[in-house]
């Protein structure tokens, strides 16, 4: 049972998450060549371990100009799972859910006026 091609919304997402290439063949149903070969297309490096080297300064800089961890991993072409386990280490709450309490409280307070 082989896709004949890789979402790269699908791809994408598994890579977020830091699964290694072979994992995310596993899930896709594809071989890691696949995988490999959409990667290095789409400019990213590949997840051949999932221990990543992050600086934590860079990630203490970023989350302070308010990025999330999906964004900092990005910027950094490091897996969410790495970032989160960063700001965990440094008790460093994701950004989004500042977002979230934002978007909360400007719909409540919308709701108000009319």
């Amino acid at each position: 049972m082989v896709q004949e091609k890789i979402s790269d919304e699908d791809l994408l997402g598994l890579y977020w998450q830091g699964l290694t290439n072979r994992e995310i063949a596993l899930k896709i149903g594809v071989t890691q060549a696949a995988v490999y070969y959409r990667l290095e297309k789409l400019g990213l490096a590949n997840n051949f371990h999932k221990e990543q080297v992050v600086d934590p300064e860079k990630v203490v800089v970023l989350h302070g100009m308010g990025l999330t961890t999906i964004g900092i991993a990005f910027l950094l072409k490091a897996s969410v799972q790495t970032v989160a386990d960063h700001l965990k280490v440094l008790e460093l709450e994701d950004n989004y859910y500042r977002y979230t309490e934002i978007v909360t409280t400007e719909s409540v307070t919308e709701g108000d006026k009319t």
